[in-house]
């Protein structure tokens, strides 16, 4: 069923810069992969400034149809993601998503962003308020000291 109002909820959510918003959203990131790839991961750190919990339930990003919060755990000796439902951070709190936990999954995309691309990560609370921020696209963590030579 289309929703009209949802749609540009996210439209705007999409395009619009964070006004007084208690979630501060630092050091995004979204990983390239092959162009071949429909998903890849994105990375930040979320702090919650507010005098009120803040309950994130989902999050949107540029160019991907679908973007959901996920969690690596180790379940029997195996890898494996698992969908976060919501995510309650505290007053004061910050969560890290980072590679090997908390990320983003940015699925079902337009085409895969590459290295010096800019993808718009935003997050969404149980209000329905969400916290953007501009992240930068690279093949590997900062600060990984991976280095390929060519």
């Amino acid at each position: 069923m289309f929703r009209p109002l949802a749609f540009l909820t996210l439209g705007a959510a999409l395009a619009a810069p964070a006004v007084a918003d208690p979630l501060t959203l630092e050091g995004a990131w979204v990983r390239a992969l092959p162009p071949t790839q429909s998903m890849t991961a994105g990375y930040l750190t979320v702090t919650n400034n507010g005098n009120e919990p803040a309950r994130i339930v989902g999050a949107a990003a540029s160019g991907a149809g679908r973007t959901e919060l996920h969690e690596s755990r180790s379940e029997n000796g195996a890898m494996r993601m698992v969908p976060v439902a919501t995510l309650i951070l505290a007053p004061g709190e910050s969560e890290s998503f980072e590679p090997g936990g908390l990320h983003l999954m940015l699925k079902d995309l337009e085409r895969m962003p590459a290295p010096g691309d800019s993808v718009r990560l935003c997050l969404i609370t149980d209000e329905g308020e969400p916290s953007c921020t501009d992240a930068a696209v690279r093949r590997d963590a900062p600060g990984s000291g991976h280095h390929h030579e060519h």
